[in-house]
């Protein structure tokens, strides 16, 4: 209400102020996104704009200044935050051999309202009701000072509180809580030993005194099952018999359950063996390490029964030795055995372990660290050394008629034949609509005639079948034939025995590469250019052509310039006349290149450096002076 003073204090002399509002809604600390309530802003208006008149706290913590209290409320600053206490009382008992107690209890503090709740941890056996003693609530200081509450300050590490009339001496705190009191300025001292309880040393004095008749020797296995479920480790080795009469080479498989450490081998029988055994070498048990005869009914219980009062042959009792003096301790094989070229004994039979699968590897090399997983060599059975393919046949030298293959398969058979051709090859790489598979390359001839320096030629490349094609440009004056200078045909590289054994080797793709000389039919060229096919080609399949494999290009520039990175950009970058705009010209970045790595990098390499990191300046428009 608004009030004018110089009117008097009567009906109709004052005013409200909420004339012209239009929102009477109160505002919320939390706004719905996706169904889920998010704190969007720290400060909400209230009621027409203004604020509420409890939105700001009435009374500031001593901790604080008053312009500094934070101005959210504390249910929203200190949700489920809680400051958690390690104490003890002492609890006094009549007619006992000890005066008292000790009861052990932690105290919660909530931070969003200040309740406080102690709660006492149930111990087997204490004879005395336990769980939440002091139910959360605000607790007065003990007289004279109950008009207060205990406060966050109050808890602190080795200092006593009065509760409801009994004492408790603080021991230590949780992380949270020391780190939460020393960011507040309140320092933790360290924890403090609680006195030992009398009751629970004579109550475990008494414990380690008493040995059960039927001591419980049962072992855990459910953790190790429900971490290893359904993973197994599969090895690959072999038992070999043959030295016992008509004995074989079994070639086996073992896999270890990692659920139970238990092995399972089967045998790899091949097909149309003969053999009517089963595949099943050994059922899924424990193996033990050492093996001397078949062990007796009984010999792997948990109990050891010293003797057997019985009166007849249904109702007897016995007594079982709770330390097993006389049980005998097998050891069992453990993933940790089983490691490549390691030989177990399978009920008295070796076998070996060569090789292991993938997981395996991966098992072994995050458990144990182990990288090195060579397969161990493994003798090969009479059925393998029969299938065995012989080494190759040493064909007679060449005698210079037809083609390397066709002698060759003249000499393999009998009926003369013709080679046989790569046909996928010559269907993924032959003509495909306009994509022709050729590389075309510009060449100029090498040697000590001045007049063929003039000469221009271009030499193609079918990727079909890997033949090579020359072809001289026509020029005017010159004096040579101009047309095809060297047919179609497959031409070997030079310095190779022609008239050998085996037939040399030719000319492929990787050899064909601006700045590379081949030579062909005795005549030497030089690469010099290739058409836009041909370079886009050898981009798109860089796996093919390392002299275009950009990534293979910028690991050998790494390599070279990382320890003389700075000194290049100021040497030779920096110099150059467009190095203000980040742009380097085609010609000079050769020019640099070529000067540091020499002959470590070839102009296709550069070429195909250029192309990737090709700036093209805009063009300028076409005046109509520039028409005219």
């Amino acid at each position: 209400m608004i009030r004018s003073v110089v009117l008097p204090l009567l009906p109709g002399n004052s005013f409200r102020n909420n004339i012209g509002q239009t929102r009477f809604h109160k505002s919320q600390h939390f706004e719905h996104l996706n169904s889920v309530p998010i704190l969007t802003e720290k400060l909400k208006p209230g009621i027409g704009g203004a604020p509420l008149p409890w939105s700001r706290p009435s009374k500031y913590p001593s901790i604080y200044a008053r312009a500094e209290a934070p101005e959210l409320p504390a249910w929203i600053v200190f949700d489920k935050q809680v400051l958690c206490f390690d104490a003890y009382f002492q609890e006094t008992v009549q007619e006992q051999r000890y005066a008292h107690l000790v009861r052990k209890c932690k105290i919660y503090f909530y931070l969003e309202d200040g309740t406080v709740q102690v709660v006492e941890p149930k111990v087997a056996n204490s004879g005395i009701p336990q769980g939440t003693l002091i139910s959360r609530q605000r607790i007065h200081f003990p007289a004279p000072r109950d008009s207060d509450f205990y406060d966050m300050i109050d808890f602190n590490v080795n200092r006593e509180v009065e509760l409801f009339g009994r004492v408790f001496k603080i021991t230590d705190c949780d992380r949270f809580t020391r780190v939460f009191l020393n960011r507040m300025g309140i320092a933790v001292p360290d924890p403090v030993e609680s006195p030992p309880d009398p009751y629970s040393v004579e109550r475990d004095r008494l414990a380690d005194r008493m040995l059960a008749k039927h001591p419980n020797n049962a072992v855990d296995t459910l953790r190790q099952f429900l971490a290893h479920d359904r993973q197994v480790l599969r090895f690959y080795g072999y038992w070999d018999d043959r030295a016992s009469p008509h004995g074989l080479l079994h070639n086996l498989e073992i896999y270890y359950y990692l659920s139970d450490d238990t092995m399972e081998i089967k045998e790899v029988i091949p097909p149309n063996s003969g053999r009517d055994t089963g595949y099943m070498f050994m059922r899924r048990a424990k193996l033990r390490k050492t093996y001397t005869s078949l062990p007796q009914p009984g010999w792997d219980s948990r109990f050891t029964v010293l003797n057997v009062i019985s009166s007849g042959f249904v109702k007897g009792r016995y007594i079982s030795d709770p330390l097993n003096c006389g049980q005998e301790r097998a050891e069992y094989y453990k993933d940790c055995d089983l490691t490549l070229g390691a030989a177990i004994n399978v009920f008295g039979r070796q076998v070996m372990i060569t090789d292991c699968d993938p997981f395996t590897k991966e098992y072994f090399r995050a458990k144990y660290g182990l990288d090195d997983f060579t397969a161990a060599e493994r003798p090969l059975s009479a059925d393998e050394v029969q299938h065995t393919k012989p080494p190759p046949t040493l064909l007679p030298p060449y005698n210079g008629f037809g083609t390397y293959e066709d002698s060759a398969a003249n000499c393999r058979n009998m009926i003369p034949v013709p080679p046989n051709r790569d046909f996928t090859k010559f269907i993924q790489k032959d003509r495909q609509g306009l994509d022709s598979h050729i590389l075309r390359f510009r060449a100029e001839m090498l040697g000590g005639n001045p007049a063929d320096q003039s000469r221009h030629f271009i030499i193609s490349y079918y990727l079909s079948d890997d033949t090579i094609a020359v072809f001289e440009q026509p020029q005017a004056n010159t004096g040579f034939h101009c047309g095809p200078f060297i047919s179609r045909s497959k031409i070997f590289r030079p310095n190779q025995d022609l008239f050998g054994s085996e037939a040399p080797e030719c000319y492929n793709h990787e050899d064909f590469y601006i700045g590379n000389t081949l030579e062909l039919h005795r005549f030497r060229f030089r690469l010099v250019d290739a058409d836009e096919y041909a370079l886009r080609y050898m981009e798109l399949n860089s796996q093919e052509f390392p002299k275009s494999n950009i990534r293979l290009i910028l690991l050998k520039l790494r390599e070279v310039l990382r320890p003389m990175y700075k000194q290049f950009v100021c040497d030779y970058l920096r110099t150059q006349p467009r190095w203000d705009q980040g742009l380097i010209s085609y010609g000079n970045m050769k020019e640099v290149l070529g000067r540091i790595l020499c002959d470590n990098i070839t102009d296709q390499e550069i070429l195909t450096l250029g192309r990737h990191y090709n700036a093209r300046a805009p063009s300028d428009k076409h005046t109509r002076a520039m028409l005219r």
